[in-house]
């Protein structure tokens, strides 16, 4: 048996959804957006938010969901890059759009930093037959060929914000300092021939586990530079463009908003927040964050406050809907994910003889 056909029931059996555990999660969701809300509203004034309301253009909102349906889409094509990429399975888009979904939902509901999302996003890729390894060096490199769109997007956004003045000095530079000696340096240590030397799983579990982290760099410099995995950064690209894209909608449903550079670097800051490994608590802290940080673009704070719950509600609470009901439908995308799978090997064995 090959290490590819490795399939240990406690990795492949189907993520527990507990109804009960979903109900506290949306319950505590509601609290965090409840008490942002009250908190600003309360500093700016609740009259100012009923203006900013009645005076919103809501045909803007359209583009909030246009918005979000590229941030599905394009998640769910690196998904399908990654997985196919170095002779990997091809998965339909709606199979993987299942998974993301998913994974979205209960990243969002269940478990801190993620790691419900990112276990469902483990079982998909053992389903398939991808060894345990492998499986994991893919999802480290998927998620490092996504933050490399995203900090694409931030150097860019600073560049075109300092050269128009549309954000201070204070926001910007630390981006056009920083990520270029970031990318030198991974580019640095992801060589071939300085990698190969780390990525060799073998040692103790801390010598195994920073082999597993060099080899998943190793292969998002691989993605990134050959033109079998590059259509995954364009599909990453598409990810983050969606959400500010979301955004812009949003903020200009409620009055004149900022140059899209500027409002691309508010994003950035903004998703920062996010990286607090606590669910909700890390979206308030996002929204929050995204409410001063407009005002610092010159939005109103009235204004960015009504924009950011609009846009959560596309980005959050709209998408979380049908990844909660797809959560409870695991068996069906089981069943989908082994066929797959059955058919590749199939067709692996046909070629092979």
């Amino acid at each position: 048996m090959t290490a590819a056909d490795e399939r240990e029931p406690n990795e492949t059996s189907d993520p527990k959804v507990s109804a009960l555990r979903l109900l506290a999660g949306i319950v505590l969701a509601l609290v965090v957006l409840a008490v942002m809300v009250f908190f600003i509203g309360r500093a700016t004034g609740f009259s100012d938010l009923q203006d900013t309301l009645r005076e919103g253009d809501w045909r803007w909102l359209s583009i909030c969901a246009v918005g979000q349906i590229v941030v599905f889409g394009g998640y769910s094509g690196v998904v399908r890059r990654s997985l196919a990429f170095e002779n990997g399975p091809v998965v339909p888009p709606r199979l993987a759009l299942r998974v993301v979904l998913t994974s979205f939902a209960l990243s969002q509901i269940v478990a801190a930093g993620g790691a419900a999302g990112l276990a469902v996003n483990y079982w998909a890729f053992r389903r398939l037959g991808i060894s345990r390894r492998e499986t994991v060096v893919r999802l480290l490199g998927l998620n490092t060929v996504v933050y490399l769109a995203f900090s694409i997007l931030a150097w860019a956004a600073a560049l075109y914000a300092i050269v128009s003045g549309a954000a201070p000095l204070g926001a910007t530079v630390p981006w056009l300092a920083i990520l270029p000696i970031l990318w030198v340096a991974a580019w640095w240590f992801t060589d071939a021939r300085r990698v190969q030397a780390w990525a060799t799983p073998e040692g103790g579990r801390i010598r195994r586990a920073l082999s597993t982290g060099v080899a998943a760099a190793w292969w998002a410099r691989r993605a990134a530079e050959s033109r079998e995995g590059r259509p995954a950064l364009g599909w990453a690209a598409l990810y983050w463009l969606g959400d500010v894209a979301s955004l812009w909608g949003a903020v200009h449903a409620f009055g004149r908003g900022p140059s899209i550079a500027a409002l691309a670097l508010v994003y950035v800051i903004g998703y920062l927040a996010a990286a607090i490994p606590i669910p909700f608590i890390a979206t308030g802290g996002m929204d929050a964050t995204l409410t001063f940080a407009l005002q610092m673009v010159g939005v109103p704070i009235e204004h960015a406050l009504v924009a950011v719950v609009a846009h959560r509600v596309f980005a959050f609470w709209i998408p979380l809907m049908p990844g909660i009901v797809l959560g409870f439908l695991l068996r069906r995308t089981r069943a989908e994910l082994d066929l797959v799978r059955a058919e590749r090997e199939g067709f692996l064995a046909v070629t092979d003889g």
